[in-house]
């Protein structure tokens, strides 16, 4: 991955990010196709910006995703129909060891529907797409326990989600 040490997660204001079908439901989301095993989804409030989205089991799901409203940035959430013990606009430290190099940073907790979770913003976009390249992705909320994250066929949905942010 082609960050430095400077390189660091941030939380901004909520969002709603959550699409379609498996996904929490969301306003202004239009499903633009699949890719191994991820939804790839344009968010029109969001630049129009793009995100990919999978369920982990019955109770899970991850994003990660782009916004160019302010800027292209990026971010990634995970939701949970389980309790999540964050409150929706409550901060909570975060860890992420993405192949054991680590970056810190603050979640913000939102609940949608039936989902509780967080959501982080990443300061350099390219982080996003450069998971893609990575094998695991290890979260560590302050207070819980790690939960990882194979990054297996991310990088076909990255690239599907480059030409999801080309086309819109």
């Amino acid at each position: 991955m082609n960050v430095t040490s400077k390189t660091r997660i941030v939380a901004a204001t909520a969002v709603s990010l959550l699409c379609s079908g498996t996904m929490v439901q969301a306003q202004d989301m239009k499903k633009y196709g699949t890719a191994a095993g991820w939804d790839i989804v344009v968010r029109g409030d969001m630049g129009p910006g793009c995100l990919i989205a999978k369920k982990l089991g019955n109770d899970m799901q991850i994003q990660m995703g782009i916004d160019e409203t302010t800027g292209r940035r990026g971010y990634m959430a995970l939701y949970t129909k389980l309790a999540a013990n964050v409150g929706s606009g409550e901060k909570r430290a975060v860890i992420f060891d993405v192949d054991g190099q680590k970056f810190s940073g603050e979640a913000t907790g939102q609940q949608l529907e039936g989902f509780d979770g967080a959501y982080v913003w990443v300061n350099n976009p390219d982080f996003i797409y450069d998971l893609a390249k990575m094998k695991t992705l290890t979260i560590t909320p302050d207070g819980r326990k790690p939960f990882a994250l194979s990054l297996a066929g991310t990088d076909a949905a990255m690239q599907a989600m480059r030409a999801c942010q080309e086309a819109n």
